[in-house]
């Protein structure tokens, strides 16, 4: 069905990938059963779990919020909702949980905003599950904050989103289990 996958800056984010296809079924996105807690343990501290509540327009709430995150970032959302999210982060999240949903294939992206009265940079990865191979209920999503560095030294992959601070999803192109290039 594919042919080649972005390759992502942060190792960590790409041993989560490919953990993710390992776990993917005939091109599904993997059931949430089938994954143990203790699966995830390499990636624990930056993950957020979220469940997706409705049909259309799904409400996300955060059901999983990693230690790294809640450092990163000053508090832990467990149990908010994207709604009670401001409005510009908010307006940058929906639509792109809402491709997940629809298109049923990872997405990632470099964001970079002001964070704590300073500029960081994360780079980001957003994995569907669906516990009964149709729907998509669960959204894992990780991110890992990025040097400088890393940053200088990533291939320009991400196009410059609006006003240059954050790049818009870059649907990864995956190679599914079964299916031949």
């Amino acid at each position: 069905m594919t042919k080649e996958r972005t390759e992502l800056a942060t190792p960590s984010l790409s041993g989560l990938l490919e953990f993710w296809l390992t776990k993917s079924v005939a091109g599904r996105p993997p059931v949430p059963s089938s994954i143990s807690p203790a699966d995830l343990r390499p990636w624990k501290d930056n993950i957020v779990v979220f469940e997706v509540i409705g049909e259309e327009s799904g409400t996300f709430v955060y059901s999983y919020y990693g230690k790294a995150l809640v450092a990163a970032f000053g508090q832990s959302r467990l149990g908010a909702t994207l709604d009670d999210l401001p409005p510009e982060q908010r307006a940058v999240l929906q639509p792109e949980y809402e491709t997940v949903r629809r298109e049923r294939l990872p997405v990632a992206r470099i964001h970079t905003a002001v964070f704590g009265g300073r500029s960081r940079s994360f780079e980001r990865l957003v994995l569907p599950m669906s516990s009964d191979g149709v729907g998509i209920d669960k959204l894992l999503v990780a991110a890992y904050e990025m040097t400088p560095r890393e940053l200088a030294a990533r291939p320009p992959v991400y196009s410059p989103g609006p006003g240059g601070s954050s790049s818009g999803p870059v649907p990864l192109t995956v190679q599914k289990p079964g299916a031949s290039a």
